[in-house]
């Protein structure tokens, strides 16, 4: 509080004059409390209508309540990719939880990339992304890449196609096709471990790598039994190098016990074979008798297969003589790269 003294005078008496001027000192923002709830209107009860007079006046006065509502504009980072709109949510502080009770009037602009909503409090806002927005997927496909040593596994999600090389004992993101952002743009063909791609694709919410409980999540996937389907992955990424695999649509309605998929030497590009089915459970592999394109699906065998316990074997005597020897010329630092991708992907058990 500040005092301030004026003297007065005149010809026979002196006057003092105070004037009290009250200053705060420091000056700080001050804590207002600010928390409103919007409920919207109910819709009127069957049968009855309103007049236009009754429906312009519950405009106005959801107008009315909107005002009351704090205003919040968002320009969404271009490092993350967002596939579709996210979802906004606020701190709770004494529950120690993020809710969106208070957030309304939600509007999300995917052009220019920005969210607008109301809200009735001051909390701190959070933007949130489906974890598991690009999953089942719709197809892959794993081949050898002709210009190096590499190979190379093309994922398409729901959203986006993903292609990566792996040379060695590092993985490169080589292309993202149907990108909404240039998020992950600057790591195309930079060489990193299976662990540092995972970690930058899902601070990018572009997670194609499903945690164990997934399937839990994802409407359309086809777990497979994990014992098998991870050893298979092994053999997979010995037979890299000389066997283009795909994707069949046989796959998800074929149990947990079954994996089908799409296989051909690629020994030489010049050279391509057809595909053939095969068929992988706990017990065997084999190739089928009928196709991809087969009107009917049927785990009927080639006649003249003998029994072979998994992938590799089957390759041991039904691969040509460059495919089985591919399998010994592998590196054992590319095959641990590739098979750490397809166990992290799970293409088998979500596809």
């Amino acid at each position: 509080m500040m005092v301030c003294h004026k003297v007065a005078y005149c010809p026979l008496f002196c006057f003092f004059l105070t004037y009290l001027l009250p200053v705060q000192l420091p000056k700080e923002l001050q804590h207002m409390k600010y928390q409103v709830r919007y409920r919207a209107p109910s819709p009127p009860p069957a049968g009855v209508t309103r007049t236009p007079e009754e429906i312009e006046a519950e405009i106005k006065r959801v107008e009315a309540e909107y005002e009351k509502l704090a205003l919040v504009f968002i320009e969404l980072p271009l490092d993350v990719m967002w596939s579709e709109p996210p979802v906004i949510c606020q701190w709770y502080e004494p529950r120690l939880l993020w809710i969106s009770t208070f957030v309304n009037d939600y509007k999300f602009n995917e052009d220019k990339l920005t969210v607008q909503f109301r809200t009735g409090v001051l909390w701190p806002i959070g933007i949130a992304t489906l974890k598991y927005s690009n999953m089942p997927y719709q197809g892959w496909d794993i081949r050898p890449d002709y210009e190096s040593e590499g190979v190379i596994i093309s994922v398409t999600g729901v959203s986006v196609t993903v292609t990566w090389l792996c040379v060695g004992n590092r993985v490169k993101l080589r292309w993202i096709a149907n990108a909404t952002t240039p998020a992950l743009k600057n790591h195309f063909g930079k060489p990193y471990s299976v662990k540092k791609m995972i970690q930058l694709m899902r601070e990018a919410a572009c997670d194609f790598f499903p945690d164990f409980d997934a399937h839990n999540h994802v409407e359309g996937s086809c777990p497979k039994e994990w014992v098998a389907e991870r050893h298979n992955y092994h053999a997979m990424a010995f037979l890299s190098r000389a066997y283009n695999f795909q994707w069949s649509r046989w796959n998800v309605t074929a149990g947990p016990r079954n994996i089908v998929m799409q296989i051909r030497e690629a020994i030489d590009r010049k050279r391509e074979a057809k595909f053939q089915l095969l068929h992988v459970t706990p017990q065997r592999a084999t190739i089928l008798k009928c196709n991809e394109l087969s009107q009917e699906f049927n785990f009927e065998p080639l006649q003249g297969l003998q029994f072979y316990p998994d992938l590799f074997t089957l390759n041991m005597s039904y691969g040509s003589v460059d495919a089985r020897r591919s399998a010994f010329t592998m590196s054992y630092k590319l095959v641990e790269t590739v098979f750490g991708m397809l166990q992290e992907l799970k293409l088998c058990s979500f596809s």
